[in-house]
């Protein structure tokens, strides 16, 4: 192959892997980091990338009208991972522990969504006091796991992100 060839896919595979590694560490996460590269090509395994919900996802999720990031992120004291949302430069925890290593994001768009106690899974759950559906003014987070999907959405009056379960 010809050197110069060589050096520029040399530096387009350092500018992917960087992209991927510090799409949210170009600032400060606290206790938490992003998902390494080689702990991104774990997570999808074989499956084409353009194909799999992706584990960083960005939307104006507090509609304060700018982009807001939330990640799947790594605790640095423990390696643990958990749900992230960073939203005007503060970091909000959202699910510190029970994100599994295949767990992916999706953008919930705004408009009607049918919870799990609006759905034909109602039958195998208490629904008394459990919504059936919310109402998404923002968008939401969607953090699926196998078998699992927790719509999270901002609350504006308690700055935090509230989880209604989806699918189980």
């Amino acid at each position: 192959m010809h050197q110069g060839r060589k050096t520029i896919l040399a530096v387009l595979g350092l500018g992917l892997t960087w992209s991927i590694a510090t799409g949210a560490s170009a600032q400060d996460l606290g206790p938490w980091r992003p998902l390494t590269a080689e702990e991104e090509k774990s997570r999808i395994g074989d499956t084409p990338a353009g194909s799999i919900d992706p584990a960083m996802i960005e939307a104006d999720f507090d509609g304060d009208g700018r982009k807001d990031k939330a990640l799947i992120a790594v605790r640095k004291s423990n390696g643990s991972r958990g749900l992230i949302a960073v939203l005007n430069g503060q970091v909000h925890v959202i699910d510190p522990d029970s994100i599994e290593p295949s767990d992916s994001l999706r953008v919930a768009k705004p408009g009607r969504w049918n919870t799990i106690c609006g759905n034909a899974f109602r039958e195998f759950h208490e629904c008394a006091g459990y919504p059936g559906r919310v109402t998404l003014k923002n968008p939401g987070i969607l953090a699926i796991s196998d078998g699992r999907t927790v719509l999270y959405v901002w609350d504006r009056k308690a700055k935090r992100f509230n989880g209604v379960l989806m699918v189980d």
